[in-house]
Order: C-alpha cells, then structure tokens, then sequence
C-alpha cells in the first residue's frame, strides 16, 4: 500500500511539474513538400502556422534555415495565450537538381521544447511543357488531367464510372492510397503502382442505389501517398444527379405505375410575427395502381422543414408532408418551397409552398 501511495504522490508531483511551466508551442505540421519545383525558380507555397496552447508567453527567439536558399518571414515573434503566428517561407531553387531536403530550426523560449525543427522536402525539375497541357493539374507530388469527376445525370439505381489520368513526375515510383472511401465509391488504379514519368489510369466508380441519395449530389474523394500522411484538406470533388430512368417501361406498365396527388399545393399562413414558427401538413393519395415510394424530402431553405411518417404508400393509401417553417430571421413576403420526390414517372419530383407575411413585433 506504502508503495502504491508513493507512485501515485510521484505521478502527482510530475503532473503539477509539467503544469509549472505552463507552456506549449504548437505547430500545424512540422514537414512540408514541394512536389516538383522547376530549376531556378522560387517557391513560395511554403506555410507553417504555431499557437501558444500554454499559459505563459512564449517568444521565437531565432529562426535558423539549413540554407541560403531558404527566406524566412515571421509574422510575429511574441505569443502570449492562445495567440498564433505563421511562418512564411521562400525557397529559391537555383543549383538544386534533384531530390533535396532542408531543415529550418526554430529557436524559442517554451521550457519544454526550445527547438523545433521544420522539413522540407521536394524535387528540383523541369517538366515538359507538352506534359503540363496534358495534366495541368498539380495534387501534391503527382499532375492530373483534371481534379473533379463529373458524372452529370445518374439513372437509378446504375452504376457509373469516371477516369483520371495521372501522371508521375518524381524519380521514384509512386503508390496512390484512397482512405475512407464511402461503400458506394469504388477507386482502381491501373497499374497501381505509378513509376517514374508514366501515368496511371484512376477509375472511380459510383453506385447510385447503395448511396441512397435523390437530386443533386456533391461528394469528396481522399487520397494520398504510400508512406506519407494523408492531408485532408486535398481532395477530389465530385457531382452528378441522381434520377429515376422511366424511359423504358411499357405503356402498359405505366399504366399500372403510382401517382402522386396532392390536395392543395400551397399552405396561406396570412401574417405572423418574427419568431413565431408555422405548421402545416398537406395531404395526398396514391391515385396510381401500384405502390409509391417516396424517395426524398428537400427544402430550398434550412428555414423550412419536411417529413413525413413513412416512405411507403399503397394503392389509394392517405398520406400526409408535415411541414414546419421557423421565422427567426425572416421578415415581409415569405413563400418556401418543399420538394417530394417519388417513383411516380409522371411527376417525379412535386412542390408544395408555405406561403405568407412576416411582421417585427414593433410592426
């Protein structure tokens, strides 16, 4: 028991230690790679940013670079709690002609790190200019032939796929890794590994019925490189729209297919006052012969919400879009829109409005 006192009055007397000092230099990253630099030219995509997360003042006394080549401008030297400072750096290329490593070394007063030491990576080299007609677009240490995969409109419940070229300008060969990619994307690349001034076909495939989405999409692909962190805030866009392909049924099945009908389209609240919410429901039956389904509710404003109890409706079956409208920040004429999308291929996608006035309660 005396032994288990002791370590626990030790780990205590090293805690309030750590805490005496009270300071804490943080930096957003502590390496940097240029990718490709052409041969004499300066680069200045170079960016290091650091908080002081301690109690006390913390000063950058000096800031020493491993080379002439290396320009270094601090923003500000004196950081008291929670202030933060950026370190912009200019690298001039000239006499580099291949892969190159530099340090700069930061010098400050944080008791617990004095030192911190900055990297900086890259490869000096000219690239064809035909090469960079053909993949203008530069993602970190490979060029690209665009950085957005399109998909334009995606007939559920299809799959679809889109190509990028990329093109490996370092000396080295190069592996692509796709970390937390969504089920409904699927990313190959041929050849997966990418050597040394060769392209390699990245083929991205999206699978509209496991991402269970209606109307217009917008998603982010991230990847990186075998061996190095992934940055995160690199990454492809990609965009399409999701819609239901009634061109191939049948007359017959037509017939046969589900109809959406409402009552009214628009819901009159006259006036209200400013923070005051409304609510309203707007019925409709399934006048059609088979089931419908609805596939998704959308607002044109975050003001406005819709919903619904079930997705679901048989022949002739009620149903009811709740809807509620918060007036917060609203004032005078006010008319949203809320947008039911279903399987009926007559009118896929139907709007009713929540239409009226809002009044300042000084009105």
């Amino acid at each position: 028991m005396k032994k288990i006192g002791y370590v626990a009055s030790l780990c205590v007397a090293i805690l309030l230690a750590m805490q005496s000092y009270a300071q804490y230099l943080s930096f957003d990253k502590i390496e940097y790679d240029y990718g490709i630099i052409r041969p004499n030219s300066v680069d200045t995509r170079a960016l290091f940013s650091c908080t002081n997360r301690g109690a006390e003042e913390i000063v950058i006394t000096n800031v020493v670079p491993s080379s002439k080549s290396i320009t270094c401008q601090l923003t500000r030297d004196t950081l008291r709690q929670g202030i933060r400072s950026s370190l912009n750096v200019s690298f001039d290329a000239t006499g580099y002609s291949s892969i190159f490593t530099e340090y700069i070394d930061v010098f400050t007063t944080d008791k617990m790190l004095g030192r911190i030491r900055l990297k900086l990576t890259g490869t000096v080299k000219d690239i064809d200019s035909t090469i960079e007609q053909l993949y203008p677009s530069t993602f970190d240490l490979v060029r690209m032939n665009r950085l957005q995969i399109t998909y334009g409109t995606i007939n559920y419940p299809e799959t679809v796929t889109d190509t990028i070229v990329v093109y490996n300008p370092q000396d080295t060969a190069i592996s692509l890794i796709f970390p937390n990619v969504p089920n409904y994307l699927t990313v190959q690349m041929f050849p997966e590994v990418i050597q040394p001034n060769s392209t390699s076909l990245m083929v991205v495939s999206f699978n509209s019925e496991l991402r269970k989405e209606w109307g217009t999409i917008y998603d982010r692909l991230y990847l990186g490189f075998q061996g190095k962190k992934v940055n995160y805030k690199m990454k492809l866009s990609i965009s399409g729209t999701i819609t239901e392909d009634f061109s191939k049924l049948t007359k017959e099945q037509l017939k046969k297919a589900p109809k959406i009908v409402f009552d009214t389209d628009v819901f009159s609240f006259d006036t209200v006052k400013r923070g005051e919410p409304v609510a309203c429901k707007f019925h409709f039956t399934n006048k059609g012969k088979s089931t419908l389904e609805i596939r998704k509710i959308k607002t044109t404003c975050g003001c406005t919400a819709g919903s619904m109890e079930k997705m679901s409706y048989g022949k002739g079956e009620d149903g009811y879009v709740n809807v509620t409208l918060n007036t917060t920040n609203k004032h005078g004429h006010v008319r949203q829109a809320v947008i039911i999308i279903s399987n009926d291929p007559e009118n896929t996608e139907t709007r009713v409005f929540i239409d009226g006035v809002v009044i300042d309660n000084t009105d």
